[in-house]
This record gives C-alpha cells, structure tokens and sequence, in this order.
C-alpha cells in the first residue's frame, strides 16, 4: 500500500484500523490535545488568512482526521456534550479577538474622518459654504412643501418635491466630496467593515470584486458567518446542560430521600428493637420476681412445716 493511501486511511479510519480489537490501545480520540479542537465544532481557522498579514498562528500543527470528527459527531454521551461546549468558548473567544482587530481599525478610521472634518469646515472658502448653506436651505423648502402637499392629499406633487429635495441633497453631497476629497485625504476612500481593508471610493467593480473575492476579505466573512452559528449552537447547549443538571439535580433529590428514609427505618427498627429488649428485660425481672416469690412462699412453707413437726415433737 502506498504512503498516500496509507494516510487516507488512517485519517478515515484511525491508525489501528486494522489491529484486532482486543489488542488495540483505543488511546486516539477527539479530546486528546494533538487534535484540532476549531474543526470539530466549525473549521480550522489557520488556513483562512495564510500568507497574508493576518496569519499569525501560521500553519495549524493538530491532526484533523475525519476519524476524530466521525468519533466526535457520533458521541451522544453528556460528556460530549459537556466538551463541545467548552470547544466552542474556545473558538468564539478566538474569533472575537480578530474581530476586535478591524474593529480597531475602523474606530481610528471614523475618528480620523470626524477630526479632519471639524478642522476643515472652518477653513471652508466662503464661496463653498455660502453653496452648502444655500443648497441646506432649498432641502429645508421642498421637504416642508412635500409635507403639506401630503398633508393636501396632493400625493403627486408631495412624492415629485421629495424626489427633488434627494436630488438636491445628493447634488450637495457631490459638491462636499469634490472639495473634501481633495483636502481631506481620508474622505477619499472606505474601511471595508467585514475585514477593515481601506478602498477608495472610486473603485471600479473589477477591484470591487478581487477584494470581496480575496483571502482576507473570505477569511473574515467566514468567521462572521461562523460566530453567529457557534452562539446559536452554544445557546442549545446550554439549555441542554441546564436540563441534564435539573435532571441530576432530582435524581440526587430523590437518592437523598430514599436515603433519609433508609435512616428512619433503620431508627424506627433501633427503637422498636430498644422497646422489644425493654419488654423482654420487664418480663425477665418479672419472672425472676415472681420466682423469688414462690421460692420464698415455698420456704415459708418448709419452715412453717417444720416448726409445727418440732412441736409434736416435744410433745410426746
């Protein structure tokens, strides 16, 4: 058999395959620490961002045997249960750190676009914010006109001012960003918020597409997509494990009593027990004193019977 085959096999079917079952070791299970704990429950998430600047785990040296994950999948014991909970805190924890990654990444972005912005609006030439102010105003108008003509019924000239009024405000937006775009280098391009890579906002759908396409961009997506399953999965869980403790709970409950039970008997055996001998001892001394009663009588007699053969006696 060929190395290559040989190793499909072990990983389908674990390396004591064909040992005989009474001799195997039966020490290559899902929980040892060699194996891969993130593929178990979701996949492993090494793979997602190598080569890139993300990869700092590089490659994932546990084994990844579908032999573990088949033994994994087909435990239905408490334990397991128990494990993947735990397996799964593990993977939501690492997952959530690289989040935290792009979520700094877009925090220093917008703060950098919100203090460029309030340096710059009062450094605005005035023919520019006369502009703004002006096209502010014109929106302020047509929106309060669209609102009474609704309120008229006049629902056509309401929704035509409204359409105005966003033709308007895009028209304003156009004349910020042709301004701003020039003198605030960081409103001229986005942070992507899936995988907080920086894109200019005037890409074409071809660089649009090879980022969304790309290895960091799918490795983050991945984990967004994987979290939301794992809480899920940790949400059923836990109310699994909080019925299975219920149950051991009552089941405890219910030893304890037959136990304390167990308890009274053997107390109410003790004292009937202690009654029983108390009685017997009663009737013991009760015979004895009775005994001593017809001895002592019959002694009477004896002496009595004596004392009058004593007298006849003397008498003759």
């Amino acid at each position: 058999m060929c190395e290559d085959s040989r190793a499909i096999l072990d990983e389908l079917f674990g390396k004591e395959r064909n040992v005989i079952a009474s001799k195997r070791k039966n020490d290559a299970h899902y929980w040892n620490e060699d194996v891969c704990k993130n593929i178990l429950v979701s996949k492993c998430f090494n793979d997602l961002w190598k080569h890139t600047k993300y990869d700092h785990e590089g490659e994932c040296n546990k084994r990844h045997d579908q032999f573990f994950i088949n033994e994994f999948n087909s435990d239905k014991s408490l334990k397991k249960q128990q494990r993947e909970k735990k397996y799964i805190e593990e993977a939501i924890a690492y997952i959530q750190d690289k989040l935290k990654e792009v979520d700094k990444i877009l925090t220093k972005h917008e703060e950098q676009v919100e203090q460029s912005s309030k340096l710059q609006v009062a450094d605005r030439p005035k023919e520019i914010q006369d502009r703004l102010d002006n096209m502010e105003r014109q929106i302020n108008l047509l929106t309060d006109q669209s609102e009474k003509m609704g309120e008229q019924g006049k629902i056509e000239e309401s929704e035509r001012l409204i359409m105005e009024a966003d033709n308007l405000k895009k028209a304003r937006e156009d004349v910020l960003l042709a301004y701003e775009g020039t003198n605030n280098p960081f409103k001229t391009y986005k942070i992507c918020e899936v995988c907080g890579a920086r894109q200019s906002l005037y890409e074409t759908e071809n660089k649009v597409k090879t980022h969304l396409d790309g290895r960091i961009h799918q490795g983050f997506s991945t984990i967004r997509v994987e979290l939301q399953k794992l809480q899920v999965r940790r949400l059923v869980l836990e109310k699994i494990l909080e019925e299975e403790a219920r149950k051991q709970e009552f089941k405890e409950d219910i030893a304890k009593d037959k136990e304390q039970e167990k308890e009274r008997e053997k107390l109410k055996d003790k004292k009937e027990k202690e009654r029983s001998r108390s009685r017997e001892n009663s009737r013991e001394k009760s015979k004895k004193k009775s005994s001593k009663k017809k001895k002592d009588k019959e002694k009477e007699k004896e002496k009595s019977k004596s004392r009058k053969h004593s007298k006849k006696h003397h008498k003759h």
